[in-house]
């Protein structure tokens, strides 16, 4: 058994679902089968009940449950001592846009100042994956915006606020109080990425023209709108920190507030990922918020 086909099995044991392990994984539904009927194969027995409602354990896969949490947490653990005797201790930080940059002053004197020594590696993130990685093991933590599937993480709100509608300052609508979504039916808007998580698709893409042009961060959403007349939906640290000529932001009515947040793995031990979540919202009850 390896960990990553003991990761894969947690992911549906908990689901109770491939499809929607899957998305949690950020992978396609044939692989994550294929590996769970690899790993009931090495074990030599099913581990699942499968049925039109979906997986259900059967008495050995409760029985690795168990284990395999335990196993991964040991992993995790190992990881750590490992990395504290070889005298290199690093967390990695997923973040998205902006969000995290307003926050690293006051985060890094509080961090630092605790674990002298641990290195802060960071990972600027796309909009493929609102997770920056998390699921996967690429990142440790994640500052990011909602919504997006939250299946097996841990998430605490640093700032809740509107979203808007960046558009060319020239467009007629540049100047309206606000807008809906149906106001922007018919037009060029952005689009993101094939696999995108889809909770976060259907919140942060507008329903335009299927030819609008296919964004992956947020500095290419911008980009789109100053040159290709895009319209892009951002949030409320965009439209406040990011004031450009030729670029007007205008909210959105019914569109629902989002949050930029830290999210990290449920179950994770490491007590570096909690100190550094502990940092980012002391930050941000202190006043040290993105503006």
């Amino acid at each position: 058994m390896d960990l990553r086909k003991l990761r894969y099995f947690v992911a549906v044991a908990e689901e109770g679902n491939v499809g929607r392990a899957a998305r949690r994984l950020h992978m396609s539904q044939p692989p994550l089968s294929q590996r769970i009927r690899e790993l009931e194969a090495d074990l030599g027995c099913a581990l699942f009940l499968r049925t039109p409602r979906g997986m259900t354990l059967t008495p050995p896969g409760e029985v690795l449950l168990a284990e395999a949490r335990r196993l991964l947490e040991a992993a995790e653990r190992a990881r750590e001592r490992v990395r504290r005797a070889a005298g290199e201790r690093v967390l990695r930080v997923g973040v998205m846009g902006p969000g995290e940059a307003a926050l690293s002053a006051a985060v890094a004197e509080s961090f630092t100042g605790a674990h002298e020594g641990v290195a802060v590696s960071l990972v600027q993130g796309g909009l493929g994956d609102p997770t920056l990685g998390l699921a996967a093991g690429r990142v440790d933590a994640a500052i990011t915006f909602t919504p997006f599937t939250r299946s097996g993480l841990s998430i605490r709100t640093v700032r809740q606020g509107p979203c808007y509608a960046a558009l060319p300052a020239s467009d007629p609508l540049a100047t309206a109080p606000h807008v809906r979504r149906a106001d922007l039916a018919g037009r060029v808007c952005v689009r993101l990425p094939a696999g995108t998580d889809p909770v976060f698709r259907a919140h942060w893409e507008p329903l335009g023209t299927p030819d609008g042009p296919l964004v992956s961060s947020l500095d290419e959403c911008l980009h789109a709108v100053l040159w290709q007349r895009a319209t892009a939906f951002v949030p409320e640290q965009i439209a406040r920190g990011h004031r450009l000529p030729g670029i007007a932001y205008v909210p959105v009515a019914d569109l629902p507030p989002a949050a930029l947040v830290v999210a990290w793995r449920r179950g994770d031990r490491n007590p570096l990922v909690a100190d550094y979540v502990r940092a980012v919202c002391s930050a941000a009850q202190d006043g040290h918020r993105p503006r």
